[in-house]
């Protein structure tokens, strides 16, 4: 009786650990704000920019205008991206403009991205070249997997504790002379 209820911990645990592990999701993008003014209300900042360099990871944004948040105009803003739009990304292309909302230094579908008509003005060949402004590269994200090993760790530390109380209990119980019978009376069965 006893082992069927350790081993019983013992599932009960390795399913816990299961379901709670921190292991993302696999399916398609599912955003937590509606388009528009929510997504407006929780971006850090919003500006309207040029994207004037696209990698895998990440674009490259020289600010045109800003809606909300501390960047000025003409800082080129460094922001993490995804390329696809399955993972909530966004196939942004170098030399257009985009309205961006940005949340810890990213930017995506689920954050808010809106391409922009081209700019009003655009400089004559003429006039000089705009001197480059500094990168204002974005803070890192928050790590979103660090406060889900908490409860795997509880759960493995309550885990050990019964088997530990387990095997002392049957230590306790099981001396070196339980296990032979008793000089003249028969073993039991």
């Amino acid at each position: 009786m006893k082992l069927r209820a350790l081993l019983f911990l013992v599932l009960a645990t390795a399913g816990l650990v299961v379901v709670i592990s921190p292991a993302q999701p696999a399916w398609a993008c599912s955003c937590a704000y509606a388009p528009g003014p929510e997504q407006d209300a929780h971006a850090q900042r919003i500006v309207l920019g040029t994207v004037a360099q696209v990698t895998n990871e990440s674009i490259r944004l020289v600010v045109d205008s800003v809606e909300k948040g501390d960047v000025a105009i003409g800082e080129t803003l460094g922001l993490r991206v995804s390329r696809s739009e399955a993972s909530c990304g966004y196939q942004f292309e170098a030399g257009l403009r985009y309205r961006v909302n940005v949340y810890n230094g990213a930017t995506g579908l689920c954050n808010g991205v809106v391409p922009a008509p081209p700019a009003v003005s655009a400089p004559s060949a003429a006039e000089p070249a705009a001197v480059s402004s500094p990168v204002v590269v974005a803070e890192p994200a928050p790590d979103r997997t660090s406060r889900s090993w908490w409860p795997v760790a509880g759960a493995l530390l309550v885990l050990a504790a019964a088997l530990g109380i387990v095997l002392r209990r049957r230590r306790r119980h099981s001396g070196p002379a339980s296990w032979r019978p008793a000089p003249g009376t028969a073993p039991r069965r």
